[in-house]
């Protein structure tokens, strides 16, 4: 009776031993965190803003990232830009498309199934413009005489730019993978191609270009969809 009692006892012992574990880890898997890993598509709401309090501006931006870890994200933006510049001399119009690509990383620290962002980015952008001008006024140092306003139309193509952007931005999930976000962007204009007689005022996706002045500001208001692809344990 005794041998009886004590085999089951071992035997009880050895089941514990294996179940034990594997409940265990069914009930850590189920505990444990993970990061939704996908491609997020949208647009920069800013311009379209742009459009109604400036009617002589079009713009359209496109905007992605896809999550490679936890914390980095590579990104990219499309955009095209039509803008009328008249000012005190001149009249004329930049016409063009851009792209930029670079990365993003989360600092922020998310509680449990959240997928909120506060980020610090790089970006590299080029452009590619042309200028066409209507009018210009000849400046006048006797301020007696009116400037004369002279009509010459005068296109210059295929212009390029590069430069160089450093992001702060923040993105919340508003609703089930749908992201809402501002970000301030501080530009350092690293290269142009500028037509002779004539300067590149305006480059789009830079924005405008002071004289004498490389650096840049912008700000972008962004709506995004996830496309959910896997899940992994956060780290």
């Amino acid at each position: 009776m005794k041998k009886v009692f004590i085999l089951k006892y071992i035997i009880s012992f050895f089941t514990a031993i294996i179940v034990f574990p594997l409940f265990s880890q069914q009930e850590n898997d189920s505990t444990i965190t993970k990061s939704i890993y996908g491609l997020k598509i949208g647009m920069d709401l800013s311009k379209q803003i742009r459009m109604l309090t400036e009617p002589d501006y079009k713009g359209l931006v496109l905007m992605g990232d896809y999550r490679l870890m936890d914390k980095l994200f590579v990104a990219f933006e499309l955009g095209t830009e039509d803008k009328l510049i008249e000012n005190e001399v001149l009249n004329f119009k930049t016409k063009g498309s851009f792209i930029k690509i670079g990365a993003n990383y989360n600092v922020y620290k998310n509680l449990e199934d959240l997928e909120n962002e506060i980020y610090v980015g790089l970006r590299l952008g080029t452009s590619n413009f042309d200028h066409k001008l209507n009018s210009f006024k000849v400046y006048n140092t006797n301020q007696y005489w009116n400037q004369n306003e002279i009509v010459n139309y005068e296109e210059f193509q295929n212009l390029n730019s590069t430069w160089f952007e450093l992001i702060f931005g923040f993105k919340a999930e508003v609703i089930n993978n749908t992201y809402m976000g501002i970000s301030l962007r501080l530009k350092r204009l690293l290269d142009q191609n500028e037509p002779p007689n004539f300067s590149n005022l305006y480059i789009p996706g830079f924005n405008k270009v002071l004289e004498n002045n490389n650096i840049g500001v912008g700000i972008t208001y962004s709506l995004q969809f996830r496309f959910p692809i896997y899940k992994k344990k956060k780290i």
